[in-house]
């Protein structure tokens, strides 16, 4: 009996515990480990506007998928003398080796959440660091060590050699698992890449990803627009780029579809683009169109690529080089006085170059500086070789500005200057040569005054300041602000070949190959130039725009 009762006990506490166990998972539910790790390889400059906005985007996506990305950030520069430079500046060498310092000193999460700190701030780097770096939890006095010490230079060096064998020149330039990288640059884009190229089990976070919403957008352009200003290529990257679900239809002008549709928009310049009312559910990409996007009454919206292209392109007005009468007024091509002015209709004048700047512009002052070459393999008395620098800027009812601020027109108006008054021989180069010295190491933020350190060797600061401070700049700068508006010249650096002709060279070899293609024969064509511009290396971009 005892023992009946005692076996009873035992199996009424055998099926209480089996009670109280949590039910084992079936086979088919348990979720195997990701072990596998995707890399993503940003290279970028941490004063750059572009790459600050990627790392943003990417951030949330790192916090979620946590150690199932390797994720590396390199630096573009160039080595000069044994020392880093960038192209924003010496305040950029500092910022990019503060951020990899804090990776090596603090770790990568630590460095994550330094990143985060610096670039809610991005224009102030390096200001400031110590507060991200505590911010982070990184020990401050060895991140110093490092920042101030050889470790960081060297840090910053090989981080730069990197984006080199890459070849990455424009920030940001990404790679993801070793391939370039082209796609969406938003939360939702960067987690659906990286998800893509798991081979096996994904992070669970991979399920929740939303799908991209459906955008039909329409892009109407003209073949017989050859300015860059028609060229919609940029756009339809920045679409893809901006929005993922974006399908994008492309019509020309001689489409009478095309024709139908743009006299729906209103609008008068191609190209434009047509976005379905779809767009406004994507937040993030409406925001950064919505300051330029008309809404119609069809619920859809505008946006007017052509209307701030410089020159615009009216595709019901006159083309001045197809030997068509298009207005019907029994003039052609350049006979019609709408095509005055225009290059295809100006004088040809044989080893003339014009190149438009803007003198606190990075691309521009780099540009210059591959002329001094130049202009020693031609010699400097203006017959094998014509050079002048106009400027890019606006003259607002004689209000003279320009793209960086009155501290850029007030250089503009001494370069122009100088250019006037010791134009023989191209003196003046040795000021905009020093000029743009100065500005690559302090990017304008100098004393007043600071420019006559390079009124030197027979320039005379007097001379150039009664010049630059009285009508006489005020009309040399309106004068060559028109040219380059006349010419639909917005982007610095842009060129005029022989006052007609456009040309591509950002180094000394390619400005001598350029020009010596439309002036064979020139002497000093036969000879060889640098390969590389001088200082920095600077992306193949603009300030502004055409």
């Amino acid at each position: 009996m005892k023992k009946t009762m005692l076996f009873s006990l035992m199996a009424i506490f055998a099926l209480s515990m089996t009670a109280c166990k949590k039910p084992a998972k079936a086979e088919n539910d348990e979720k195997p480990a990701v072990t596998e790790k995707v890399q993503l390889d940003f290279h970028i400059m941490s004063k750059c506007p572009f790459g600050v906005k990627v790392l943003e985007a990417v951030a949330p996506v790192l916090d979620k998928m946590g150690d199932n990305v390797d994720f590396n950030v390199y630096y573009i520069g160039r080595e000069k003398d044994g020392k880093p430079t960038s192209m924003h500046g010496d305040d950029e060498v500092k910022g990019n080796i503060l951020q990899l310092c804090a990776k090596e000193v603090g770790g990568t999460k630590p460095w994550l959440e330094f990143l985060k700190c610096q670039n809610a701030d991005w224009r102030k780097i390096p200001a400031g660091w110590e507060s991200c770096a505590t911010k982070a939890q990184i020990d401050v006095a060895k991140m110093k060590a490092c920042y101030e010490g050889d470790q960081g230079t060297q840090l910053v060096l090989a981080s730069m050699k990197v984006s080199e064998e890459k070849k990455a020149t424009g920030s940001p330039t990404i790679y993801l698992a070793d391939e370039r990288y082209s796609g969406g640059r938003t939360e939702a884009a960067f987690a659906r890449a990286l998800c893509g190229k798991f081979q096996g089990a994904k992070p669970e976070y991979c399920t929740d990803i939303p799908e991209p919403t459906k955008i039909p957008v329409t892009v109407i352009g003209d073949q017989r627009c050859k300015a860059q200003g028609c060229d919609p290529r940029r756009f339809l990257s920045f679409i893809s780029n901006t929005f993922e679900g974006a399908e994008v239809t492309t019509l020309d002008w001689a489409d009478e579809k095309a024709k139908a549709l743009f006299a729906k928009t209103g609008e008068q310049y191609l190209p434009v683009a047509i976005f379905d009312a779809a767009v406004e559910k994507e937040e993030s990409g409406y925001q950064r169109l919505s300051r330029r996007l008309k809404k119609l009454d069809s619920g859809e919206f505008v946006y007017p690529l052509g209307q701030y292209a410089r020159p615009p392109w009216d595709p019901n007005a006159e083309v001045c080089d197809d030997g068509i009468d298009n207005t019907g007024n029994g003039l052609i091509d350049c006979a019609d006085p709408t095509c005055q002015g225009k290059k295809v209709c100006r004088d040809e004048i044989k080893n003339k170059v014009n190149l438009f700047v803007m003198s606190q512009c990075p691309y521009g002052v780099r540009t210059v500086d591959a002329m001094k070459e130049v202009l020693e393999a031609f010699g400097k008395d203006r017959k094998k070789i014509d050079f002048t620098i106009e400027f890019i800027g606006k003259n607002n009812d004689g209000v003279l500005g320009s793209m960086h601020g009155d501290g850029e027109v007030q250089e503009n108006l001494r370069q122009i200057c100088a250019q006037k008054i010791y134009g023989a021989k191209y003196k003046y180069m040795d000021y905009v040569l020093c000029r743009n010295t100065a500005f690559t190491t302090n990017r304008g933020k100098e004393e007043p005054g600071a420019w006559e350190a390079c009124a030197t060797g027979g320039i005379s600061a007097q001379a150039i300041r009664k010049c630059a401070e009285g009508p006489e700049g005020q009309k040399l700068l309106a004068d060559s602000f028109a040219l380059a508006e006349s010419l639909g010249l917005t982007g610095s650096p842009s060129w005029l070949l022989n006052n007609r002709l456009d040309m591509n060279g950002r180094t000394p070899e390619q400005i001598k190959a350029a020009f010596c293609a439309q002036n064979p024969g020139t002497a000093g064509c036969e000879k060889t130039l640098s390969a590389a511009a001088p200082g920095a290396p600077v992306p193949a971009g603009s300030c502004g725009g055409n």
